[in-house]
């Protein structure tokens, strides 16, 4: 992302002498790697404003408590949130209403490049999606209705039950694909993907050892997923002839699908940044004409205090962490690879 000189954006500062240049469409411009920055809750509140997305998630923007109503700057960051159905309401209440659930909290460091902190952004909201979809993916098992692909599973009680939860891995290919093919319709009739479901269409062995699977989309008038509104197939590979396996692919495929919405949808200032149409030859391109300014001659005054900058920042993003088992266990994970000393985190007691 490149600004004009006359026009950067709030939190943004152009660096003593920084080089510039005039691009191929004649714009002249400080690229955004010299430039430092200082964001604040207004101006990460002035970039929200120029990015669009699905209305169903809105992305807000606050501060801890304790710098709200301080001059301090730290203590940034953002949330996304999902507009969906309350699922804790009474199933006998006559009207589902509508309500908002929020994300998880992505910091945002003041010194933060105005472009990361777009693609903090644009992660956020994959994210949020992912998260999303995982808790969509519903399937029947025992006359019951649950969601294992969901995040919200009990990590350390899964840790003391892995014996049962591998007891049922399959260790080679099934010798009969006939009897594969009808688990996996088994396993499609007991699936409700946020009121989609699935119908096995085509089950091919491929000359590479994998196995093709196509799925008829069959949604219902209530769904939500945008991404699936316009698809009729689905369409993924598998190694082995296993169920397990099979769902673990089906729903790669349905975050895959999630992502690739984003992608699209994303927009900064109207510009679609991310979307698989934009030329990468013309982005190399531009790139091109900007990455490489501070080697010229006339910017040998600024790039020594360019690299002390960039060196500045990166100190700023060294952790402190206190002395105990986990300093102990980071000590042994670092010494192999020497890294530079000055870029060590830093020990207290």
């Amino acid at each position: 992302m490149t600004s004009n000189i006359e026009t950067l954006l709030a939190g943004e500062k152009a660096l003593d002498n920084a080089p510039k240049t005039e691009l191929a469409d004649g714009r002249f411009c400080i690229p955004q790697h010299y430039l430092s920055y200082q964001h604040t809750l207004q101006s990460v509140e002035q970039l929200l404003l120029d990015i669009d997305f699905d209305p169903r998630y809105p992305v807000f923007v606050s501060q801890d408590n304790s710098d709200k109503h301080s001059n301090k700057n730290a203590g940034i960051y953002i949330q996304v949130g999902i507009v969906g159905i309350d699922n804790y309401k009474p199933s006998n209440a006559e009207v589902s209403q509508d309500k908002i659930v929020y994300g998880r909290k992505w910091r945002i460091e003041p010194q933060l490049p105005t472009s990361e902190i777009i693609q903090t952004v644009f992660l956020a909201l994959k994210k949020a999606r992912e998260h999303e979809v995982r808790e969509l993916f519903r399937l029947e098992t025992l006359n019951k209705t649950t969601t294992p692909f969901n995040n919200h599973h009990d990590l350390p009680l899964l840790t003391n039950s892995s014996d049962r939860l591998q007891s049922a891995k399959v260790t080679g290919p099934q010798s009969d694909p006939s009897l594969f093919k009808k688990e996996i319709e088994d396993a499609l009739c007991r699936i409700n993907y946020g009121g989609i479901q699935f119908e096995l269409m085509t089950f091919m062995a491929r000359h590479t050892g994998d196995f093709l699977v196509d799925l008829k989309v069959i949604p219902s008038n209530n769904h939500t997923l945008s991404e699936l509104s316009n698809t009729q197939f689905i369409s993924l590979f598998i190694k082995k002839l296993d169920v397990n396996y099979f769902l673990h692919q089906l729903m790669q495929q349905l975050i895959q699908l999630s992502d690739r919405y984003v992608d699209e949808a994303f927009t900064y200032r109207g510009f679609n940044r991310f979307s698989w149409d934009n030329n990468i030859e013309a982005i190399a391109q531009l790139s091109s004409e900007v990455r490489q300014l501070h080697k010229s001659e006339d910017a040998k005054s600024f790039t020594q205090h360019w690299q002390l900058n960039n060196y500045e920042t990166d100190r700023s993003r060294i952790p402190v962490v206190a002395s105990g088992a986990l300093w102990s266990k980071l000590k042994v994970q670092l010494e192999p690879f020497s890294p530079i000393e000055s870029t060590l985190p830093i020990n207290f007691t």
